[in-house]
């Protein structure tokens, strides 16, 4: 699945998740950022792949340069909400948004039209939203029971925050939207095929790590486009809660990382 580039890096690449891996809100994880200049320094291909809709792929870029130190390119950067836009390619639909910045920047820039109103959309796309009110998922609402298209950046219940709080992630709002509706959503982020086939265009050869910290979503999306996974235990998933998972490897956090996939 891999796509061949100019100048391809001989160790191959690394997929990595950022919430709960690189970095908690705005506090690092510790080492992440030393341990993905070690990884790159190896000649390996990094590619941030994030299910957290709610930035533009600069203010990504941004954060991990400024939580984690590890100096962070557009390029590198791959969002659920591009996977959502991309999802609505081939026409422009008039999307009723549920969801941050990110989610409607890449919605604009992929042509479509962004509405206000539930009997004006033909396209209700949902992605972690901050600033969530009863009126926007009232709109949503209206616009799904009138026959737009529903689009779910991704179906993450959990958002790993600060410290070890668990906020109400975007799979949370889906799931309120299809209640109301009576509708179930397209997902577009991990594992997914449209993030999926994201990630891939940026891939050069050689073997591909996936490393996240969810196994429904980083680690099937390793397993499913048939790359190896790597579980971390930084974020969402507890020590106490291995038992069962499949992965490669599992890891305390990244910092153990360039140890163990250095000398793969």
């Amino acid at each position: 699945m891999a796509a061949t580039t100019d100048n391809p890096s001989p160790a191959g690449n690394l997929v990595c998740d950022l919430d709960g891996v690189v970095y908690r809100g705005d506090t690092t994880i510790p080492g992440s950022g030393k341990a993905l200049a070690e990884i790159e320094a190896a000649g390996f291909r990094l590619v941030f792949a994030t299910n957290n809709s709610s930035k533009t792929d600069d203010r990504v870029a941004d954060k991990i340069s400024r939580v984690a130190g590890y100096p962070a390119r557009i390029e590198q950067i791959v969002t659920s909400a591009r996977a959502a836009a991309s999802l609505l390619a081939g026409g422009t639909e008039r999307v009723l948004v549920v969801g941050g910045e990110g989610l409607r920047v890449a919605m604009e820039e992929a042509g479509h039209l962004l509405v206000e109103s539930g009997r004006e959309a033909t396209a209700v796309a949902v992605g972690f939203d901050r600033d969530l009110s009863y009126d926007r998922l009232k709109e949503a609402t209206i616009a799904l029971n009138g026959g737009a298209r529903f689009i779910a950046s991704n179906l993450d219940t959990t958002f790993p925050a600060a410290g070890d709080d668990l906020w109400p992630g975007a799979g949370s709002m889906v799931a309120a939207l299809e209640a109301s509706s009576g509708r179930r959503a397209e997902a577009a982020g991990k594992p997914f095929a449209p993030m999926q086939q994201l990630i891939a265009s940026l891939l050069t050869v050689g073997p591909t790590w996936v490393v996240g910290d969810r196994p429904e979503t980083d680690l099937e999306l390793g397993r499913s486009a048939g790359w190896k996974t790597v579980l971390t235990l930084s974020g969402v998933t507890q020590a106490g809660a291995v038992g069962g998972i499949a992965a490669d490897m599992i890891v305390q956090s990244i910092a153990e990382l360039p140890a163990v996939l250095i000398s793969s």
